[in-house]
Parts: C-alpha cells; structure tokens; sequence
C-alpha cells in the first residue's frame, strides 16, 4: 500500500480479534424494533450531555430491538430544553432558532433552546435511561407508536442504526443518542461521540425548494442545525478520523446518452483510533433533476478475496461488516459494486458529470487521503474525463476509454463525459487541454491555455511549483460559475466565449479573477486541504486572495483595492450572523438564497477581507513568506486555522497571531486595515 507508511506511526501486527455480527441483520432489528409493557410517566426528567427532556405527564415505554433495550418511546405532554455553552456558536444559534420561530433564553454565557413535544422516541446505547414502571397506563402506545415512526420514515439525516451498530460493535464504553421529537414541529438531537466527536440538535423541516423538484421527495424532512457542539475534543483542532480510505481503484462504465451507470470501487481503509469490523460510509442516496429522484444502488460487498460482506445502504450512509476486526494502522480491502439511472445530463445537454459529493463510498473529509486508479468507459462519440493523470485513451468496441492514476493523496475525485472537442497543449512539464463542449473552439484554444500559463507562473512565483503535469480546461454549457476539482477546472461557456452574445459578455466581466480563482485552488483545497467544513474558509479565501493579486498585477493596484473594499462591504453585512467557521451551518428554510448569500459573505469575504488585512499589517515579504511556507510545509497534508496562526507567529513574533484568528475567524468580529 503506497501510502501506509506515509499516514501510519506504525504498522500494527494483527491480532485474532472478536468476529464481527452481520450490520445487514443488526440495522433490520434496530429498524423494525418493538415495545415493552408500557407506563405512566409523570415529570420525569431525561439528561444527554446539553439536552433536557421532561415528561410531563403522558405513558412511556421501553424500546426493544432483538430483546436488548435499545430506548424509550413516550407519548403525553413533553418539554425540551437545549443548552448552548460554547460563545463561537453563539450568534449562530440565536439566528437560526428566530428563524425557526424557536424560543430562546440568554443565561449569562449560555442560550437555551426550549419547546414542547407530543412524542419522544429516544435510542441510546452507553448512556443510562430511566426504570420504567409497568401499569398505570394512560393511552395505548402501539398507535401513537406507529404514528410516529410514519412522521419520522421521509426524514433525510444518517440513520439511528448506523452510530448505535458502531457502539455495539466496536466502542461499547462510548456514549452514543439519537433522538425524534414530534408533534407541531419537528427535532432531532444526536449524540456522538464515536465518528463526529459532537452533539447536534436539529429541526426537521420541509424544504420547498427541494420538494417540489421530485415527488419521491415531497414531504421529506430535512435537518436544519439549530445547535452544534463537540464532545471530548477542541472545535478548532482537526480531528483524527476514525479510519482513513487510502486507496481507491474503479471503473465506470456509462452509456452514452442513458442515466445507466455501472461502477465498480476497490478501496483500502486503515482504522486510526480503534481496532473497526464495522465502517460506515457516505454515499448519494440519489440525485435529482428536474423531475426524477435518480437512485444509487449497492449491489454488493465484498473483500479481497471476492467473499460476500453484510452491508445496509440507506440514506446516504453504508454500513459494511468485516468478518474481524482490523487493528489500529492495519489496512483492509473492501470492493463495492454500484449501478443507478445516476448519469443524468443537465438540462438534457450532451454531458453529465459526477463531481466532489460522495458518488462513491467515503468517510468524512477528515479521513479521505487516497492515491487514485481509474478506468471511464463512455459510448462513443463522447470522451470522458477524470481525476489523475493520463495513462491511456483508447477505445473499446463502442467505448472510448480514459485510464487515469494519480499518486498523490487525494480527498476528491471527479468523472465528466460528454461531447467535446479537446485540444491539447505540452509545455516543459505541463499538459493543458482545452475542452470545448459540443464543437472545436479555435479562439478559447489559443487563448485559454496562454491565460492558463500566465496566471500558474505567477502562482508558481509565490506559492512553489504547479501542483499537478497535467491541467484540464472543460466547458460547461452554463453562465457564471466554477469548480476546480484536482487537476481540473470546470468553467462556464463565457470564459470560451466572452462577446457571442448580451448574457455571455455581462457573465465575462470578472472571468479573469474567477479563472484565476479556480486555479488557485489547485494549490489551496486540493494541494493543501482542509479537514472539515469550518476550516473550508481557508480553501475558499486563500484562493480568492490570490485571484485578486493576479488582478492586481493585470489591471493595477486601483483593480485590487477595489476588490477588498467590496469585500469588506459584503462581509459586513453578514458578520453578525456567525463567525466564518460556521459560515457552512447557516440555513434559512424559506430562502435558501439568502443562505447562499450568508455563507459568500463569509467564506469568500471576510476571509478574504481578513487576509488582506493580514497582509497590509505584515508586511508583503512576511505575508508572502507564510504563502510560500504553507504550500511548503503543508502540501499534501491538512491544514487548520491554528497551524497559520503559529505559523505567523514564527514568521513575525512581535504580533500575537492567535488572538488575530481567534477574532476574526472563530468570532463575530470584523477586522480593521491598518492605516
């Protein structure tokens, strides 16, 4: 395994560890579980970590899954009270609880969440429930029961049985709850402190915007993060995930013009905290059009030796069982076989593209570090395009075939096909290719790679070298937008064709920062990447910081300030919502643009604002010097806010850089340029 001894302190020996249960068999208990004789409940008090649940008055009963008790399902009168005690959510707990039209309460440094429920139906494991006391039953359960679990069937968050299976199975001393409360509106409440290391309180809401686009998701509930808090860890130190996916080999065949796909995935995983039989994954459930749910199906699972492996697949989330345990730094073998109508074309155009969500199985972004092999087959005419240098185009009967491998760690990987016209361009050790979508582009292919060039040069002059020999340029047939997946840069048609018409050129006015922005990331996301959503900013500012440079040495000085004032402008009018690092959790249910336009705010401006401020205030050498020494110092690993802080504070020792970050990322408050 080419990267074990990179990632591994040592290689353990393997040990004759305990022989794992079938997750298929655990999960089909867990979900079907039955009710014990029920009770009569009178203000009973319920407490997991920050959450209260108080029984009023109503008839309780314990839950049972396979004979063990698993919870309890109340049915009455009922109160909840959640407590938030950590000041960097603060801001962001108030917005969303008045947004959500839920009451709250400021107690010095603590904001409490409270409200009522008709139903309770808590599952733990690790975490003691209280004696239920049979008779005196006031209503019969089985119903209020049933009608429960039908309100909580279409509700789109990870499955109860999922965390409680990994306790059971492999962390038994580790304390673990999900909680359902019905009635007007909806909650949910989870404990973890097995994968995420936190608890979250959630509402589950409808969301229209969503709903009205597949009928198989109307009615869906879906979780809007009231409160988010961890548990046995520090918020601002990266996290060590509890296995590593350090290897991925597949092949993807698609047919042409039909959503059909077939993939096989190979990967390597490596268990980091404790010794796992049971690994959970994310994986798409579906994706949607414009009118059709499109469905992921997990045909099998098996190891190494092609032997079947008890699985179970269920709301973006599989659980797979390995006969035994494999010891901490140890590596495993898991291959999946995957078909679905998935390869829909947007807006019925000639491609379709599979990009950075988790269309084949991953953990968390905290524990994807894999070298990649891969092999595309598309129905001729169309040729497809994927993560990894080139090993071979060749075709296959009716397919064209891209064989690619990068032995880089990677935390994502992207497929595309389509109609296009691709030129390609060798320069010393780089390969550009120009990828027209539906027809040779004479102009974008003298052009763009000459752009290209100019704007990696000057990266290179800051940062360090290209990251990658070979460098993607694909047209999306859209306006005004970008993505830059390893390797790659995904841009809309304006950057191939600027003045074709009215709506191109008003797209094209910034297609030279948003070009250099996206190239940027080959160095900030992809070469240096981030470990979770709250560090995100750094990709995203680092990135948008260097475009404005590249402006600033095209168009002048006067280009750039114009940049940060208007950063600073669009900053300030989001800053008091949440700090950046929690700029990812910002929902509002009824306008998911003004999410949009919150989270833009912070991530791409007061980041972005923040650096400049960074800048003017060190000094370009110190500022340059810390650009340089994090590519260095960092390529290919993870990076955290605390790693620049202390790096800062090395480069220019008379500043205290913790407290500059603590301020203006992990906190509400706006940075000031110096004069």
């Amino acid at each position: 395994m080419r990267l074990l001894a990179a990632i591994a302190v040592c290689i353990a020996v393997s040990l004759p560890l305990a022989a794992a249960s079938d997750v298929a068999a655990l999960a089909a208990s867990y979900d079907n579980p039955t009710l014990g004789a029920s009770s009569k409940v009178v203000e009973l008090q319920i407490v997991v970590s920050n959450m209260t649940f108080t029984l009023r008055v109503g008839t309780a009963a314990p839950v049972l899954a396979g004979g063990e008790t698993i919870g309890l399902f109340f049915s009455g009168q009922g109160n909840y009270s959640y407590r938030s005690t950590d000041p960097i959510e603060r801001s962001l707990v108030l917005f969303e609880a008045a947004k959500l039209d839920r009451k709250t309460i400021k107690v010095d440094d603590t904001v409490l969440v409270n409200g009522a429920f008709d139903t309770l139906f808590l599952r733990a494991r690790g975490v003691p429930l209280p004696p239920l006391t049979a008779g005196g039953a006031l209503t019969d359960l089985k119903a209020a029961f049933e009608g429960h679990r039908d309100q909580f069937a279409n509700a789109y968050w990870s499955p109860a049985s999922h965390l409680l299976i990994q306790q059971q199975e492999d962390e038994r001393a580790a304390p673990v709850a999900v909680a359902e409360m019905g009635g007007g509106a909806t909650h949910g409440y989870v404990l973890d402190t097995i994968e995420t290391k936190e608890e979250r309180f959630y509402a589950l809401v409808t969301q229209r915007s969503i709903s009205t686009i597949a009928k198989e998701l109307r009615g869906a509930l879906f979780p809007v993060v009231i409160a988010q808090q961890p548990v046995g860890r520090t918020r601002t130190a990266f996290l060590q995930p509890r296995f590593l996916l350090v290897e991925v080999d597949y092949t993807l065949v698609g047919e042409g013009t039909s959503p059909s796909a077939k993939l096989s995935v190979t990967e390597t995983v490596v268990p980091r905290r404790v010794a796992q039989s049971v690994f959970r994954f994310n994986l798409l459930s579906g994706r949607w059009d414009d009118a059709t749910f499109r469905r992921f199906k997990v045909d099998q699972v098996t190891d190494a030796d092609g032997k079947k492996l008890p699985f179970d697949f269920d709301r973006g989330s599989l659980l797979v069982s390995l006969p035994a345990k494999v010891a901490v730094n140890d590596a495993a073998t898991i291959r999946f076989e995957i078909s679905g109508d998935f390869l829909f074309r947007p807006g019925g155009d000639s491609f379709w593209h599979l990009g950075v969500e988790p269309w084949f199985p991953q953990p968390d972004a905290n524990g994807r570090y894999f070298t990649l092999h891969s092999i595309v087959k598309v129905r001729k005419p169309w040729i497809a395009f994927a993560t990894g240098n080139t090993v071979a185009r060749r075709e296959e009967g009716d397919y064209n075939v891209l064989e690619s491998a990068l032995d880089k760690p990677m935390q994502f990987a992207v497929a595309h096909a389509g109609k296009y016209d691709v030129v390609e361009e060798k320069e010393g050790p780089l390969t550009i290719r120009i990828a027209s979508y539906a027809g040779r582009n004479e102009v974008a292919a003298k052009k763009l790679p000459k752009v290209a060039r100019q704007i990696i040069a000057f990266y290179e002059q800051r940062l360090g070298p290209f990251p990658f020999t070979e460098y993607n340029i694909i047209e999306i047939n859209d306006l005004g937008w970008g993505q830059a997946p390893p390797g790659m840069m995904f841009i809309t048609r304006e950057a191939f064709n600027p003045n074709i018409n009215l709506e191109n050129r008003i797209y094209a006015k910034g297609v030279t920062q948003r070009f250099a922005h996206e190239i940027a990331h080959q160095y900030w996301g992809i070469a240096v990447r981030t470990g979770s959503e709250e560090e995100e900013w750094i990709r995203e500012s680092f990135s948008e910081l260097c475009s404005a440079l590249v402006v600033k040495e095209i168009d002048g000085q006067r280009a750039y300030d114009k940049m940060v004032v208007e950063w600073m402008q669009e900053a300030r009018k989001a800053a008091s919502v949440a700090p950046i690092a929690l700029a990812n959790r910002i929902s509002i249910p009824s306008d998911p643009y003004g999410s949009w336009e919150h989270r833009r705010r912070l991530v791409y401006d007061k980041g972005s604002y923040l650096l400049a401020v960074l800048r003017k205030q060190a000094g370009d050498e110190k500022f340059f010097l810390l650009l340089r020494n994090l590519q260095g110092q960092y390529a290919w690993r993870y990076l955290t806010t605390a790693d620049i802080a202390k790096l800062m504070q090395r480069i220019d020792p008379g500043q205290d850089y913790e407290r500059f970050f603590d301020r203006y990322v992990w906190s509400n408050e706006m940075p000031q340029m110096p004069k």
